[in-house]
């Protein structure tokens, strides 16, 4: 068994930071994973029209950095995936350092994918096969695509965890499986997502396997990647250091992990998270287990059980509107609030301040303790109940809040989708929630005054989201900022809003 590992920081990596590593930090990685002698660097994606010196997304192979001199040490690859690039526009082996293409596709794009592999190699690339969630195939649709594989000879075959599900005896009935059928010239890969917290474990007992052929490891640095992340390149490379030869500058890493991923970590979180725990446990895709922390409406058990309620044959691939489906009719529970907005009415009138939970409702206190002894306003806190000020209404719009944060000697309104409601005025979810269903609770209880016909409203600690203070990457934060946005300028329609602390919303 000849072991190698290929660490895939600038492309898996990439999906915690928008690829956006900069492009200092791009060849500073490159140069000190070829000088701990990694085996095989993958240095990005390859898609169409993307080039930016400070991310590793490539339009164009000849833009990717590789340290000079450096092609000749080891290997340096790129991943496509289906569809990304026209594999056409890719250039002759000769004519790039990049020695090799990882191709990753789904079971039904595998045809296709054939073709792309098949004038890659002609071009002169060692390919590599990667069939997204290798858990979704049967045992006979796994043994037909290893027969096309071998037919086909690329350079390496893998066994990829998309879900992150695998335990012990299910890697090595795989892999053994494979590795029965493969032909023995064909190297054996695997790529690990630790929503389980098993890539270590799984990536040492494949290694104990003994299996006669090449296996290649994938991994990043300091485990880096999406949600739960990866196989830490640190921890393997430390095990083949220290129980097969040693061969890698575990050093050289470490100061990458110091000088780069560290400050990257602190502004973008990345490790064990319950979500995409139970997303695994369930044999469920894991952004899945995005969608439901986007949500930030409900409860771990809720979670579980939601994510049981998807169907077997939707699990493995994301299905977005499946999710969103299962997710509002476990929300939806329509009640007649009729004689609550009535009672709600005689009770709130103009002269409203709504204080969220963002950070600047500390930062800013004195500012908020200035307007409610200028202006007396009715106050109405969101999810929380404020240390220094005393409000006349405490509004939630999710059960984990409420089971955080309630207090019975405040008034408390809920919206129906909280299941503990005694003693609280309670107001129809449905009515709540925007025309394309978006129910963040900072939203939900404006559009509660706009029930109760406020015309003005004064809001503090709409500070928006940030992304170090989430497990969400840049984009979704930014997804989540213009939703919000969107929001506030259709309620703004109807009623006049004031932002009394700094928020990302003030246009």
């Amino acid at each position: 068994m000849k072991i190698q590992i290929l660490d895939c920081t600038l492309r898996d990596g990439g999906y915690v930071n928008d690829w956006n590593f900069g492009e200092k930090s791009i060849k500073h990685i490159t140069e000190k994973l070829s000088e701990s002698n990694i085996d095989i660097i993958e240095c990005g994606f390859l898609r169409t029209d993307k080039n930016n010196v400070n991310c590793s997304l490539y339009g164009d192979i000849k833009n990717i950095y590789i340290p000079e001199n450096e092609h000749n040490k080891r290997m340096f690859v790129a991943m496509i995936e289906f569809g990304g690039i026209d594999i056409k526009k890719i250039p002759q082996r000769q004519n790039s350092f990049i020695s090799g293409i990882r191709l990753t596709f789904h079971n039904n794009e595998w045809e296709q994918t054939k073709q792309n592999a098949l004038e890659l190699m002609e071009k002169g690339y060692k390919v590599f096969i990667q069939p997204v969630g290798i858990t979704s195939y049967s045992d006979i649709e796994l043994l037909k695509l290893i027969e096309d594989v071998n037919k086909l000879s690329p350079f390496a075959f893998y066994l990829v965890d998309t879900l992150g599900s695998l335990f012990k005896n299910d890697l090595l009935r795989l892999s053994y499986m494979v590795h029965g059928a493969l032909s023995p010239e064909i190297s054996l890969g695997f790529h690990s997502h630790n929503n389980l917290q098993l890539s270590f474990s799984n990536a040492m007992n494949l290694i104990e396997t003994g299996i006669n052929r090449t296996i290649i490891l994938d991994s990043t640095i300091y485990g880096m990647g999406r949600g739960a992340g990866n196989l830490p390149t640190e921890l393997i490379v430390h095990y083949i250091n220290k129980n097969i030869e040693r061969k890698y500058d575990i050093i050289k890493i470490l100061e990458l992990i110091d000088e780069v991923i560290l400050p990257i970590q602190r502004q973008n979180n990345w490790g064990y998270l319950m979500p995409y725990t139970l997303a695994s446990l369930n044999n469920a895709h894991p952004n899945y287990a995005t969608f439901l922390i986007e949500k930030e409406q409900i409860t771990i058990p809720q979670m579980e059980e939601i994510l049981r309620e998807l169907p077997k044959e939707k699990r493995h691939l994301y299905d977005k509107a499946k999710i969103k489906e299962i997710y509002y009719s476990a929300m939806n529970n329509k009640v007649d609030d009729t004689e609550t907005i009535s009672t709600l009415k005689e009770l709130i009138s103009d002269n409203v301040l709504v204080i969220s939970p963002g950070k600047n409702i500390i930062k800013y206190a004195e500012l908020i303790n200035d307007y409610i002894k200028k202006h007396n306003p009715l106050i109405i806190s969101v999810n929380f109940i404020p240390k220094n000020i005393s409000p006349n209404f405490v509004f939630f719009g999710n059960n984990k809040r409420l089971l955080q944060n309630y207090n019975p000697n405040y008034s408390t309104i809920v919206s129906s989708n909280v299941e503990n409601k005694e003693g609280c005025y309670v107001v129809d979810y449905n009515s709540l929630i925007s025309a394309d269903h978006k129910d963040n609770s900072g939203m939900m209880i404006l559009r509660l005054l706009l029930r109760l016909e406020i015309k003005q409203v004064a809001l503090a600690g709409y500070d928006g989201f940030k992304k170090a203070e989430s497990f969400m990457s840049n984009e979704t934060i930014q997804k989540l900022n213009s939703d919000m946005q969107t929001q506030l300028d259709e309620i703004s329609k109807n009623m006049l809003i004031e932002f009394i602390t700094p928020t990302s919303y003030m246009r």
